[in-house]
């Protein structure tokens, strides 16, 4: 099972199992430059992992969770660190983005969460 977990100063938290899929790309860290005769230059520098996580349905409770996390980024001034064994990925800072929410019951039942941790460096 692939699993997704965040830590913070505030401890851990292990997401709930993903619902495929789990999408990974490349930003790529280059500029193109084209050049008065036509040709193009690129300016080459670090390429950064993104990944993009969306939870069909999703708990109050887990929801509440994981929004802290992305609330954590401006309260504590720091990007939450993302772990994801199975992928090798380990204790990686990320910049969370999160969609808006929608609940869809009166249990507080949340549709259609999407999460997306960006590769980064820590604040410092």
């Amino acid at each position: 099972m692939i699993t997704i977990e965040l830590t913070n100063n505030s401890g851990s938290l292990v997401l709930p199992a993903l619902a495929p899929p789990l999408t990974t790309t490349t930003v790529e860290g280059a500029t193109d430059v084209q050049t008065l005769d036509n040709n193009v230059s690129t300016y080459f520098t670090a390429n950064k992992r993104q990944w993009t996580q969306k939870w069909d349905y999703m708990s109050e409770a887990d929801y509440n969770a994981l929004k802290a996390y992305y609330d954590s980024q401006w309260t504590e001034f720091k990007y939450p660190l993302l772990t994801i064994d199975h992928y090798g990925v380990s204790n990686v800072p990320v910049r969370m983005y999160m969609d808006e929410r929608n609940t869809i019951d009166n249990c507080g039942t949340v549709e259609n969460v999407s999460t997306t941790f960006r590769e980064t460096r820590q604040l410092s």
